[in-house]
Parts: structure tokens; C-alpha cells; sequence
């Protein structure tokens, strides 16, 4: 597998000034893209009970996960 040194932002730049993709792919190219950009998991609950929950879909997440199990939204730890 050939590796590449672009980031993900470059692509979803790219993509979006492309003159010969539709729309749709551009929309789906990109959403897919921002999903690969790892975000912090977010903390909920309250008392003694706390949980990790992702930042896109709000579901529940552990804290060694790397992706969320729902949306697959890529996670930082």
C-alpha cells in the first residue's frame, strides 16, 4: 500500500475546488474525509458517574477507542 503525505484538510481542499466532480461525491468525499481528523471525546454525567461520549454523534464511546462504534468519527485520546 503506497502511503501519501497529504493532510486530510488538503484533500477536502482539494475536492472542494475540483471543476469536474459532482457535487454530491464533493459532499461525500468531504464528509467522510472530516470524519478521518481525530476530535477529543467529549465527558458526561454527573456525581460519581462519568462517561465518554463522541463528539459527532454523541454516543457512547470508551477511552481507549480510537474511532466511535456508531459513526466512526476518528477519536483522540
Amino acid at each position: 500500500m503506497k502511503t501519501y503525505k497529504a493532510t486530510v484538510q488538503s484533500l477536502i481542499d482539494h475536492i472542494k475546488t475540483s471543476m469536474d466532480v459532482d457535487p454530491w461525491a464533493k459532499d461525500m468525499a468531504e464528509e467522510l474525509l472530516t470524519r478521518m481528523n481525530p476530535k477529543e471525546t467529549e465527558i458526561e454525567g454527573g456525581g460519581q458517574t462519568w462517561w465518554y461520549v463522541c463528539p459527532e454523534c454523541h454516543g457512547a464511546v470508551d477511552s481507549r477507542d480510537h474511532f466511535c462504534k456508531s459513526c466512526g468519527q476518528a477519536l483522540k485520546n
